[in-house]
């Protein structure tokens, strides 16, 4: 793993650099500072080198009411992780011009750019992939030009054609133990911004969802546009889209065996459907097994486990899908399942990327 110095070197911009930190280093060594005064210049600056030092950004002891406390935790979380990884001294110890310097940089692209490796490895707050990491992703922007896609635009408040892709909104409600652990379905599912009423469904009270919202903008470059509602007929449809109907029915049958095993064979039977339609997670079955205990989870775990791989592989980030509004309403998009992402995303802004795009970003 890089030192900070090395991830500070991949980093062209700066705005946190080195004389707002060594000002407030000074600052904190004379006065041992317990919250941030009216004038300080940048809270950001501060969480930072609090994080930096050991404080964690719940330690920071800030009043809610100021306006300085969510810029100063958000930048504590990111000197609070470098500090636990043990990564500061190379490049802070001694505290010279040239170690705070890349220290600035690093966290400035981190924060502001949503850039460098600094920002994959730290919380981004509430941030899923962001816009500027999709933008870096190295595939053809090719988005669908139909009149159903066309409407569910302009059905959408918060989504935005641009030269890049297709700038969106998303939210998620999610089991807090799920929080920035790896998907049994090597993909994430999120709602549009426009559906959040639909959330109501996804609070745990099933065997779906839970009480930690997740929410932030992202971009796609070349989603799956398919017909289907929210409950997994979108992946369904995306899977025949890709293959056929018949192999579709494949498909649901081998689940059908998989899930319908005895307990004292299934693992096999889950190894088995794995490495035939999901080799993306062929060491995972006791993983997907243990963590679809309850309802039919186990079966839309795998089938839509096999799904994702499918869609990465003829080349797409994401299943977006669409249903009709009701009388003259039109299209809309009724869900998003993200195919990039490897884990659960975290109220902090974790995200972790699938090893195919990880290794296209430029």
């Amino acid at each position: 793993m890089p030192t900070l110095a090395e991830l500070a070197q991949m980093s062209d911009n700066a705005y946190v650099g080195y004389p707002q930190l060594q000002r407030q280093a000074n600052k904190m060594r004379l006065a041992q500072m317990g919250r941030i005064p009216e004038n300080l210049p940048d809270p950001r600056t501060y969480g930072f080198v609090k994080g930096l030092t050991g404080t964690s950004p719940d330690e920071l002891g800030m009043s809610v009411l100021s306006p300085n406390t969510a810029p100063a935790k958000d930048a504590a979380y990111y000197g609070y992780q470098l500090s636990n990884l043990g990564q500061i001294a190379p490049a802070m110890m001694p505290a010279t011009k040239a170690g705070l310097r890349m220290a600035g940089n690093a966290v400035n692209d981190a924060m502001v750019y949503g850039t460098g490796p600094l920002a994959r490895m730290t919380p981004q707050p509430m941030r899923i992939v962001p816009p500027e990491t999709a933008k870096r992703i190295d595939m053809p922007t090719t988005l669908p030009n139909s009149k159903e896609f066309m409407e569910a635009i302009a059905n959408e408040p918060s989504a935005q054609l641009t030269n890049e892709g297709l700038l969106i909104n998303l939210k998620r409600s999610q089991n807090p133990a799920q929080s920035g652990l790896e998907s049994v379905r090597t993909g994430v599912f999120y709602l549009p911004e426009g559906q959040s009423a639909n959330l109501k469904h996804y609070k745990g009270k099933s065997s779906y969802g839970g009480t930690e919202p997740i929410e932030g903008q992202t971009l796609y470059k070349n989603p799956l546009f398919v017909k289907g509602a929210t409950g997994g007929k979108a992946p369904e449809m995306a899977y025949e889209q890709l293959t056929n109907k018949k192999q579709l029915q494949d498909l649901q049958t081998d689940v059908y065996e998989a899930t319908r095993a005895p307990k004292s064979v299934q693992i096999g039977y889950v190894q088995q459907f794995l490495d035939k339609h999901a080799p993306d997670l062929a060491d995972y079955a006791h993983y997907i097994v243990d963590n679809s205990k309850n309802g039919n989870q186990l079966r839309y775990a795998l089938q839509e486990a096999a799904v994702a791989h499918k869609v990465r592989n003829a080349g797409h980030d994401a299943v977006l899908g669409y249903s009709k509004g009701r009388g003259n309403k039109g299209h809309f998009f009724s869900e998003v399942f993200d195919v990039r992402e490897s884990h659960y995303p975290t109220p902090q802004g974790n995200y972790e990327l699938m090893p195919q795009f990880e290794s296209k970003i430029k």
